[in-house]
């Protein structure tokens, strides 16, 4: 590119707001439509592309800022995040920090009620591999049937129904081989 002797030329070309156009997933570059232009394939920037990589490619229509380092388009970066009335901002609350996913599931956290929320759509699953084990410090609700696959171990008690695994009497009890009543 042939520079420009005008700084407040350079000045406005350094930094241009577009919208995503097309994306290429596989070389993680994406074409930016500024006005009637439409950029080459450029880069996005990732949040973390280092040891710890962040994976969150661009939406065709995504509002987004390419920054032009000295006013060439070609060597621009994206900078994706940029709020519009087509992706408006999925919440008002200076206090939760929120990721929702176009299948309708959100991650939220509220730091000011201290509250962790994962939802999924219907139908959506959740798996947790933890080959080390896994452990859950604090009362646990389950709101729906389990099904447990291996060894059930209960340090004190199991209770059903209001009778205590181990310390229910039965009714009937007959010496032998005969069975005893139900638990009471």
């Amino acid at each position: 590119m042939a520079r420009s002797s005008d700084p407040e030329q350079l000045t406005g070309e350094v930094i241009q707001l577009g919208t995503v156009a097309s994306v290429d997933h596989g070389a993680a570059t994406c074409t930016v439509e500024i006005g009637d232009l439409v950029t080459g394939d450029l880069p996005w920037l990732a949040a973390r592309a280092g040891n710890v990589r962040i994976w969150s490619s661009p939406s065709i229509g995504e509002q987004c800022a390419v920054l032009c380092p000295e006013g060439d388009l070609a060597n621009g970066l994206v900078l994706l995040g940029v709020w519009s009335d087509a992706n408006p901002a999925p919440s008002d609350d200076p206090n939760v920090v929120l990721i929702e996913f176009p299948d309708g599931a959100v991650l939220s956290y509220n730091h000011a009620t201290h509250a962790l929320s994962a939802v999924l759509p219907a139908g959506g699953t959740g798996t947790i591999d933890a080959p080390g084990g896994l452990t859950i410090n604090g009362p646990v609700t389950i709101n729906d049937d389990v099904f447990l696959k291996g060894t059930l171990t209960a340090s004190e008690d199991v209770i059903a129904a209001s009778i205590s695994l181990k310390g229910h009497k039965h009714s009937n009890v007959q010496a032998g081989a005969a069975q005893s009543g139900s638990p009471v």
